[in-house]
């Protein structure tokens, strides 16, 4: 298996994607296990972040918690 199997937008912040920042909901929970830890490229949000920002620009964002 890959090593980095993570959303590169994964606990970024609200600019990018807010799952995995701050306060985790159960709802965020469900989101981490079906798409943010494999299937990120599936998860509609991905799609949109990807569409508009391209991935090198968040490598140096963190979460802000």
């Amino acid at each position: 298996m890959p090593e980095n199997q993570l959303c590169p937008f994964y606990g970024k912040n609200d600019d990018y994607c807010d799952v995995g920042c701050g306060y985790i909901s159960p709802h965020d929970v469900g989101q981490i296990i079906k798409f943010c830890s494999c299937r990120y490229t599936d998860c509609l949000k991905f799609q949109e972040l990807t569409d508009r920002i391209p991935v090198d620009e968040i490598n140096s964002v963190a979460c802000m918690a």
